[in-house]
Parts: C-alpha cells; structure tokens; sequence
C-alpha cells in the first residue's frame, strides 16, 4: 500500500520547471540568435534578411530545448522540486547553464566563419549571460510563489505525527507557532509503544497497527517521528515501518543524534526537522550515477550476450529445472522487487528451506552452479535488474525480508540500508563476502553504512574496479 500524494505533487512541480526551462531556452535561443545576426553577421553579410535559414534556426527549435533539459537533468535540478534554497538555486543554474553553453558553443558555433576570433569569444559570452538570465529569471519566479504559497499556508503536505507524548506536542506547537509556516498540516497523531498520551483524543488518530490505513485514507504526505522514547531498537522500528509508505520521514531536532552520520535539512519548507530519505550523494552525481547505471548494463548484456546464452544452456542441460532463479528481495526505501539470477542449485519445492543460505561445499549447489558462484556470474541476470531501476550497479546488498527481521531485531540500524538502490555489488562484498548466517550479515552491514556516509561516484568506480579484480581472482564465494 502506497502513498501517491507526495509522488504526485512532486512530479507536478517538477513539470512545471521542466515546462519553464523549454519556455526559456526558446526564448533565449531566439534572442542570441538575434544576436548573431544583427551584431556579429552585420559585419561581414550585407543586405541579408533577419530570418534566413542559415544555421538552421528552426531546425534546431526542438533540439536545442532537448538539449538543455537533458543538461538540467544531468544537474539534478529536478530531484527535489520542493526542497529549493534560493542561493543554492542560484548557484546551480550558473553552473549547470556555463557547461551547457560551452558544450553548445563546441558543437554549433566554433566552426561559424567570422573576421575575428574576437566573436567567438564574445558569442560565447552572450550565449551564457542570456541563457543564465533567462532561465534564472524564470525560476526563481516559480520558486517565489511557491515559497509564498507555503509560507502563508497556501499549499501544504499532510503530515502524520508519530508519538502521543510530550515530545510530540511540542512539535505540533511548534509546527502551529513557526513563521513563516512550515507546509506541514498536521492530520493527526500515531500513539506507540511506551508513550504516555498527552494529545487531545480527537487528534489521535490510530496506533502504529493502522498506519497502512490511516495513511491511504487521509491522503498523509508527510511523517514526523517524535516519541519520547530514547531506544535505539524504537526509532529505527518505526522508520523501517515508515519505508514502504513511500512518505517523507522528518524527526525533530533531538533525535537527530540518534541518527548514523549527517542529513541534509531542507530549505524552502522552512521546517526545522531533518529528512531521513536524502541522499548524502549530490543529485547530479545521481543523476549521473542512474545514467552510467543504464549504459553499462546495456552494454554489458550486449557484449556478453553469447555468455549469458552459453550460461543458459548449461544450466537447463546440468539438472531439471528453470534458468533462472527469482526471489523477493528488499530495495529501496523498503519497495519488495524480484532478484534475477542464474538458478545455481538443484530445484526443489518451496519450504522453511528455501531461507537456507548456501555456503561453502553446499551440496544443495550444481558443478556448474559452482562455477558461475566462484566468478559470480550467476548474478549477470542482474543486469536487466538495474536496467529496470530496481537495483544499482553499486550499493548494499538486497536481502530477504525474513532475514531483514532478524537483523533488525540486533541491529536496528539497518534500516539505514533502504535510503540506497541495492546493488550488484557493494563494499561489503568487496571487503567481506558473502554472508551465510545473520550474524555475519551484520558484520557485513559495517560496510553498507560506511557506504551510505561516504556515498560519491569515485567510491563506486573504486568497488566496481576491486569488484573485477575480486571476480578474475575466481574469489566470488
């Protein structure tokens, strides 16, 4: 069960900054070209019409906007249509709207013929002061009003409070007295375990057992723990309840040391809570991560199409069964998806067994199961895994939510592990391996959140180029 209503608004706002930026680079685009033919061609061209068609004028009308989205998106611009600080904002289009002109002054004006170097240093130069004008202007428009309109509760987000007791009266104080207002309309509260409640009984709305409930019927947007209870295992519990909503999870300000590492605070809600689901990677870096992801995997099962067949027979021809192997995994933000792998094992009908992890000299496993471990090549399939979003070329390894449980129970922190995509391959693997029992899982899971903390596209290409070294080392089990 889903929450659609934060989803929904955010790729609404999101449109319409993807609608505004087209708006703008038309326009933009049409007044350099203006430029271009009344300073710089003036100089050289007499007595030609304003319109011609040279440099493909219309021709480029749909391509030129293409472009400079696709170089917003690159920018992460889009990732967190609600979460925009003005000078941070700023910042980023100056940066992202400078790359863009100097990939389009490469690819369309170097070669234009002019009496002096001069105008290619100046078409460069109006290039990016009217494109950064423009789309600026444009956004920062959109960003004001929409800033205004939750400053002065205009527009807003449901919010569930989680917590029945002193801590989260406070936080609804807080939220009714701040100025300018937060965003957050408060529904309701949540009543758990160990809270004496101090909440108005109207206000309660349920305990933690009807939360699925009462999240779908109210529409709930956003969720903020505040329970006064200052147990680790209690706070983590609720976040790992909270995951699979797909809301947004805030805590206020004192729970905020209970939490691995730092987060992030977002800038145009003017809440004073922070936001467990950002994501320490910069949103270009991203971007750019789920870009290499698609072009990689694709790549990847292009050129190791005749192995992934070779595979496929051999595994069909070793013993009965199906090639492929599919399980019900945990991925991001606690969404269940179906890992693909090369069936490595002999077939046999679903029991308790089938939570049995393999581990070494398992005679559960085939000769050529044993191989396809020993150089993972059993996880190839995972190729189209990535390619469908599901999973990362790098990040945690997804687990089974039958062992989740168990892990939760001795390390509450695990819950962490769901602010990533799963991944092919991780820093535990690279640094520990396969874990056979929970215990070693939880080992293991030191790695996954030193991971999260240090999050960037320079540690992926490190586990990937140990990753290969571990997989030619024959080391896979």
């Amino acid at each position: 069960m889903k929450s659609i209503h934060q989803k929904n608004k955010k790729e609404r706002q999101a449109r319409k900054y993807i609608c505004l930026d087209i708006v703008a680079s038309l326009l933009a685009w049409f007044l350099f070209f203006l430029f271009r033919r009344i300073e710089i061609e003036s100089t050289f061209i007499q007595n030609i019409q304003l319109f011609s068609p040279i440099y493909n004028f219309w021709k480029l009308l749909f391509g030129v906007p293409v472009f400079w989205i696709f170089i917003f998106w690159l920018s992460g611009y889009y990732n967190t249509p609600f979460q925009k600080s003005r000078v941070v904002e700023f910042f980023q289009t100056l940066i992202s709207v400078f790359g863009g002109s100097l990939l389009l002054f490469f690819i369309l004006l170097i070669d234009d013929p002019v009496i002096s170097y001069k105008y290619y240093y100046l078409s460069f130069v109006v290039l990016f002061t009217i494109y950064f004008l423009v789309v600026y202007t444009f956004r920062c428009i959109l960003t004001s009003v929409t800033a205004y309109n939750i400053h002065n509760n205009k527009w807003g987000f449901n919010t569930l409070i989680i917590g029945s007791g002193e801590k989260a009266k406070k936080t609804w104080e807080l939220l009714r007295t701040c100025k300018p207002a937060t965003g957050n309309h408060v529904i309701g509260f949540i009543t758990t375990e160990h809270t004496d409640n101090i909440i108005d009984p109207e206000m309660i709305l349920g305990d933690m057992e009807e939360l699925p409930r009462i999240i779908k019927e109210k529409g709930i947007e956003e969720t903020i723990i505040a329970i006064d209870s200052e147990n680790r295992g209690d706070l983590f519990g609720i976040i790992n309840q909270l995951y699979q909503f797909n809301v947004g999870i805030s805590f206020p300000p004192h729970l905020y040391d209970f939490l691995v590492g730092g987060i992030r605070q977002s800038a145009i809600y003017a809440v004073p809570f922070v936001n467990i689901l950002e994501n320490k990677m910069p949103e270009w870096q991203q971007n750019i991560k789920r870009l290499s992801d698609i072009l990689i995997s694709s790549i990847g099962i292009i050129l190791t199409s005749p192995l992934l067949l070779f595979l496929a027979c051999k595994v069909k021809l070793s013993s009965p069964g199906k090639i492929l192997f599919t399980q019900e995994r945990i991925g991001l933000h606690g969404e269940p998806f179906r890992i693909l792998k090369f069936r490595t094992m002999y077939e046999r009908q679903e029991s308790e067994q089938d939570h049995e992890l393999t581990h070494a000299n398992d005679d559960r496993v085939t000769p050529i199961g044993k191989t396809m471990r020993k150089y993972r090549l059993d996880e190839l399939p995972q190729l189209f895994n990535v390619i469908k979003g599901e999973m990362s070329l790098v990040g945690p390894r997804p687990e089974q939510k039958y062992y989740i449980k168990q892990i939760l129970q001795k390390a509450p922190h695990y819950a962490l592990i769901h602010k990533v995509k799963p991944g092919i391959t991780s820093w535990g693997m690279v640094k520990y391996g396969y874990a056979d029992n929970v215990e070693k899982m939880i080992e293991r899971l030191q790695y996954d959140i030193l991971y999260i903390e240090n999050i960037s596209l320079l540690i992926d290409v490190k586990i990937l180029i140990y990753t290969v070294k571990t997989i030619l080392s024959g080391k896979g089990v």
